[in-house]
């Protein structure tokens, strides 16, 4: 099939394979249609991974690429921050394909152009973005769905793509009219599993299109939330703290969308001097709940009241 040009995290993609998570770019006197940041290719990559001798390891980096092996799915290589090329095995689930080319090979040709990934989702509120951080689970998309539901439009979900602006400020791009809810987020709001595909066969987890209140231009950030859920029992159910010192760099380092690819590339030095540089210029706060209760309008609240109160650097 003819390539056809997406848009998401601030970058113009040409693929090779069909995505229809994403946004198709529109032709506007401002854009060189053109022009394309990333081409996304299908080839058989089978012969170039057994030329590079990984031996037992299912991810090898060389000379500004990484080359990833899934074993049920397929082989991806991400070459220099342009390229993207895919070798599905026969068979492969098509929407598991899509899951790694917009999560995990995504997020390298970030780090390889400069971009910093986080694990998170985004939203826009008074005209900031607030990123929301946290480990699987911690339940990032179902706090900024409440927010959605409440007015804040999503910029993005599960990665939040960080470049700076010609002032020095942090800037998220906007990346795609999706998020992907757990079932117990679903029925915590009210919505049918039937009502919606999941991300793949193997997990409940769904993907819900979000085109009605997904905001798709690029917004200075003004704060970092990480999410941290803790099974015992603290004086609040909801605590909202700063984060400071040295614990901010190492919250945004462990919070860097498959941060382990970043050594492996040559990139830690990079990494640090990033997230130093937005560790200067944003809030950086820990959300922290306890007990197993659907929690996210109560978040909500909390997260509004602290952020109307003024109490953030981006203001």
């Amino acid at each position: 099939m003819l390539p056809v040009h997406y848009v998401a995290y601030g970058l113009r993609w040409s693929s090779q394979i069909r995505m229809p998570e994403l946004q198709i770019a529109s032709k506007d006197a401002e854009t060189d249609f053109d022009v394309v940041d990333v081409h996304i290719e299908s080839s058989d990559l089978s012969p170039l991974w057994g030329s590079w001798d990984v031996g037992n390891d299912n991810f090898v980096a060389r000379e500004g690429s990484l080359f990833f092996k899934i074993e049920d799915t397929g082989l991806f290589l991400m070459e220099q921050g342009k390229r993207i090329v895919v070798s599905p095995i026969p068979g492969a689930d098509e929407k598991k394909v899509r899951l790694f080319i917009l999560g995990t090979c995504m997020a390298v040709i970030m780090m390889q152009r400069g971009i910093l990934p986080l694990h998170g989702s985004a939203v826009v509120i008074d005209g900031w973005a607030y990123a929301f951080v946290g480990h699987s689970g911690a339940g990032k998309s179902t706090l900024s769905a409440a927010l959605a539901s409440r007015g804040y439009p999503l910029l993005t979900d599960d990665v939040v793509a960080l470049t700076w602006d010609a002032g020095g400020r942090a800037i998220v791009s906007p990346g795609y009219p999706q998020q992907k809810l757990w079932q117990p987020s679903l029925e915590g709001f009210g919505m049918k599993e039937q009502d919606y595909a999941t991300v793949h066969a193997e997990i409940t987890k769904y993907a819900i299109p979000v085109q009605h209140y997904f905001h798709d231009r690029s917004v200075p950030l003004a704060g970092v939330f990480e999410l941290d859920p803790r099974p015992e029992e603290l004086k609040k159910p909801i605590q909202l703290n700063e984060v400071t010192g040295l614990e901010r760099l190492h919250m945004l380092c462990s919070h860097t969308f498959r941060g382990g690819l970043v050594s492996r590339q040559g990139l830690a030095q990079w990494l640090f001097e990033t997230v130093s540089r937005l560790s200067a210029s944003i809030e950086v706060s820990r959300i922290t709940r306890t007990g197993a209760e659907f929690t996210a309008f109560e978040m909500v609240d909390r997260i509004i009241d602290h952020i109307r109160k003024g109490v953030h650097t981006g203001q």
